[in-house]
């Protein structure tokens, strides 16, 4: 991985009225690969990632403190454009979000809100975006079918393809196979895999099998606290905090 680091958390803190459930998290994401935020359920992963793109800020109540800089940027500053920082950072939820509309729009629709595209060329971004996401074969040939007829597995799919519509930096992933069943899960965790090189991406997940499958990198949260973050042959071979030990070996639970 690259010495770029695009996004970097300091002095996090996030408050859902006076209760603190992120407390002074301070994280550097690599550039490129996949980092893992690893953690029990509850312990603050989804909130930690859901700041990333301000997404938090449409729930109730929420108090966030601190910086978090994209290329230099901190993107929490109130002038910070929500609709540019979400271009460039596309979120996969743990169920499939797809737009109320065919399979062809719904990768079209992101990338023709930023770019005046004519037709030919947003037939050819659909079809690159689909077959990056091993999809293509698979719809070709009803493109123009509601996005909800296919399965959950495809759905995500396609999700993932519409992130990728938009040319983001950073993808999310905030449990992305948790709804899907085995087979659609594996078709989902290789395409992370093949993206890896050109993408800097962060998921979430409490399955450790999932975070030694796909890691590169690792954060550990438990109870709202960065209890440690290394490289992932590092952090599963050589654990440096008691906690980590404990949860690792299966002592720890949330």
């Amino acid at each position: 991985m690259g010495a770029k680091s695009p996004l970097e958390i300091k002095n996090l803190n996030l408050f859902y009225g006076k209760e603190q459930v992120l407390k002074n998290i301070n994280l550097t994401i690599p550039d490129k690969g996949i980092t893992v935020i690893l953690g029990p359920s509850g312990c603050g992963k989804s909130t930690l990632l859901k700041c990333f793109n301000r997404i938090i800020e449409l729930e109730e109540n929420v108090r966030v403190e601190g910086e978090l800089l994209l290329d230099g940027e901190d993107i929490l500053h109130p002038k910070t454009d929500l609709i540019e920082l979400r271009k460039k950072m596309g979120l996969l939820m743990q169920k499939p979000q797809v737009l109320p509309m065919s399979i062809y729009d719904n990768v079209a629709f992101g990338a023709k809100l930023h770019n005046k595209m004519k037709k030919k060329d947003v037939d050819r971004l659909v079809e690159r975006e689909l077959k990056k996401v091993n999809l293509w074969d698979e719809v070709r040939d009803r493109l123009s079918a509601p996005a909800y007829r296919l399965s959950i597995g495809q759905q995500q799919r396609l999700c993932l393809a519409r992130g990728l519509a938009v040319e983001p930096e950073i993808i999310l992933g905030d449990e992305p196979t948790s709804a899907l069943d085995p087979v659609s899960g594996e078709h989902i965790e290789k395409q992370f895999l093949a993206l890896r090189e050109n993408y800097t991406i962060v998921l979430v997940t409490h399955i450790l099998r999932q975070a030694r499958r796909l890691a590169d990198y690792v954060a550990f949260i438990y109870l709202g606290e960065l209890i440690e973050a290394a490289p992932a042959a590092e952090f599963f071979s050589n654990p440096k905090d008691e906690r980590t030990k404990k949860y690792l070996s299966g002592i720890l639970a949330g």
